[in-house]
């Protein structure tokens, strides 16, 4: 008998030593905190407001330009920003000082992007670090000049005197299906307000008829 009790304390050795030497540290698997995280992680990434791409385009004329109507800020930014968004975005944005001006087509066709003309100093606007971040969600647009800098004192290297430019930047509008779309951006000093119209295709734009 003694060989089958010294086998079996030699497997049950040989198993103990496996088991700590190889078994997996993480926790094991919780359909409950799967499914809640996974819940979690859709209401911080979507809340169903589109992220939509802004490119720089060449210098075009504007169609015909919307009413753009400016307003001081006198809040925060977190404030004033729908609450999904605060939550949806990573970090704080950290706004563009100034804007000398600002251009936007008053109409669009369908699946066509939407043109802006923003005028800023030039050392805003040459920089890598400049973003215009567009997010959109049943009828409304939001637009965010971004700088991505560590922090708003990094702003004080970038001089906001001298030549001013103007960037062109084209808003892909494809997710957009309303007719009608509320536009606001925001720089650090101003939010400005306007609206939009996504025409079907084939009804010309005003400026072409």
């Amino acid at each position: 008998m003694w060989p089958i009790a010294v086998s079996i304390l030699s497997f049950m050795v040989f198993y103990t030593w496996f088991q700590f030497t190889f078994r997996k540290t993480e926790k094991p698997y919780e359909p409950g905190r799967v499914q809640e995280g996974a819940i979690q992680a859709a209401e911080k990434n979507l809340y169903e407001w589109y992220s939509l791409a802004v490119t720089q385009v060449s210098p075009k004329s504007i169609s015909e330009s919307a009413t753009i109507i400016p307003k001081v800020r006198g809040g925060l930014l977190e404030n004033e920003l729908p609450s999904q968004i605060v939550y949806y975005l990573p970090r704080k944005p950290i706004l563009i000082p100034m804007t000398t001006g600002l251009n936007s087509d008053l109409a669009f066709r369908t699946a066509e992007p939407l043109t802006i003309a923003l005028e800023m100093p030039e050392a805003f606007a040459d920089s890598p670090l400049f973003r215009l971040t567009a997010l959109y969600k049943e009828g409304d647009l939001i637009l965010l000049a971004e700088m991505r800098v560590e922090n708003e004192a990094s702003l004080v290297q970038l001089s906001s005197e001298g030549v001013l430019k103007t960037l062109h930047l084209s808003i892909d509008t494809q997710p957009i299906a309303t007719e009608k779309i509320a536009v606001q951006f925001f720089t650090a000093e101003k939010t400005y307000h306007w609206q939009v119209e996504q025409l079907r295709r084939g009804i010309p734009l005003s400026s072409e008829s």
